[in-house]
């Protein structure tokens, strides 16, 4: 994980030299891809820091006044108007929610895919799947993130998840199938 971080940053130094002795519209566009993968960057952060429970990754990846709305996660879902605003009421249920797992066969592995983001400025909008594997949950996030002199936080999140039954996976009996 170190290395291919430490590979990473190389070649974004690298490219952020070649931007600043571009053109301008080449250095505009390394700086929108910059941008798009610093946002993209956001979900893998989000995702990390809720499987690990990190307060210090989630910290670095919401503004501290950022809603998150839950929806149909658990067993009980929140209710949209139940939103959790601000950091602190997100990691606290987060914690509530997530805390009772303990080691890494416990952790709910959140994978993240698809991303679509749109740039505006100083603000980002992106939706993008997730699927809950060991808990065959899938969903979708929509986020509005923003620029903020630390970098990318996200200011919005939404989850719209969906467990899948277990039947689901049944194969189909004979007069099912056309």
């Amino acid at each position: 994980m170190k290395r291919s971080k430490l590979i990473l940053t190389a070649i974004l130094l690298m490219l952020g030299a070649v931007i600043a002795r571009a053109e301008p519209a080449v250095r505009d566009a390394g700086a929108l891809a910059l941008d798009r993968l610093e946002v993209i960057e956001l979900s893998s952060r989000y995702a990390w820091g809720i499987d690990t429970l990190d307060r210090a990754l989630l910290a670095r990846t919401f503004t501290p006044d950022a809603v998150a709305e839950y929806v149909g996660v658990g067993e009980k879902p929140l209710d949209l108007r139940e939103r959790l605003e601000g950091f602190e009421k997100i990691y606290a249920w987060l914690t509530k929610s997530l805390g009772h797992r303990k080691g890494w066969q416990a952790l709910p592995w959140h994978f993240v895919e698809n991303h679509l983001v749109e740039l505006h400025g100083d603000v980002a909008t992106m939706k993008y799947y997730m699927h809950n594997r060991p808990m065959a949950a899938g969903g979708i996030y929509t986020v509005q993130a923003v620029r903020t002199p630390e970098g990318w936080r996200i200011a919005h999140l939404k989850l719209e998840e969906q467990m899948w039954k277990a039947d689901f996976y049944q194969p189909a009996a004979a007069t099912d199938r056309p």
